[in-house]
């Protein structure tokens, strides 16, 4: 049964699959669990990453190929099994024309099977691409099943966002 929830974008319904649990907790916010992912049409492939037990907390995230990244199969772990794209964190510009910059090193993975993300490191070799923005066109095939646990919304204006 779905719940409703308060988040950064207004109130949003969650469907039971729509939830993500995270496997490891994320470095910084180790009390946090559980997650979903919302999706702006407007703002393309960036989605939000929302808490779910802080509903001021949302990261941005974006998959890591919009931002020229590729990253080296190991033997414990190869992104090219997951039916989801590795996702970077975003860092927003904190002044008008700066760039985006994205931790290219420690993406989130997505086991869609399991509904659980975790953040996997990689070293400095095992990268390729400087993270610079090359846009959705590099972005990963969509898989239908992570495009039906992520939740289109449309946000609130700011005012309704702060009473919601």
């Amino acid at each position: 049964m779905a719940e409703v929830y308060r988040t950064r974008l207004g109130l949003v319904e969650v469907a039971p699959h729509q939830r993500w649990s995270c496997a490891q907790p994320l470095a910084g916010f180790e009390q946090l669990r559980e997650f979903v992912l919302l999706h702006v049409p407007a703002q393309g492939p960036f989605l939000w990453l929302q808490s779910l037990e802080v509903p001021d907390l949302a990261f941005v995230v974006c998959d890591a190929a919009c931002f020229g990244l590729r990253y080296t199969p190991t033997a414990e772990f190869d992104p090219r099994d997951l039916l989801a794209p590795p996702c970077v964190l975003v860092m927003l510009p904190s002044q008008p024309g700066e760039a985006l910059r994205v931790h290219g090193q420690a993406p989130l993975v997505f086991d869609v099977e399991q509904a659980r993300l975790r953040q996997q490191v990689f070293e400095p070799e095992q990268v390729a691409g400087d993270g610079a923005w090359v846009g959705p066109a590099a972005c990963a095939r969509v898989d239908a099943r992570w495009a039906e646990r992520i939740i289109s919304v449309q946000p609130l204006p700011a005012q309704q966002r702060s009473s919601a």
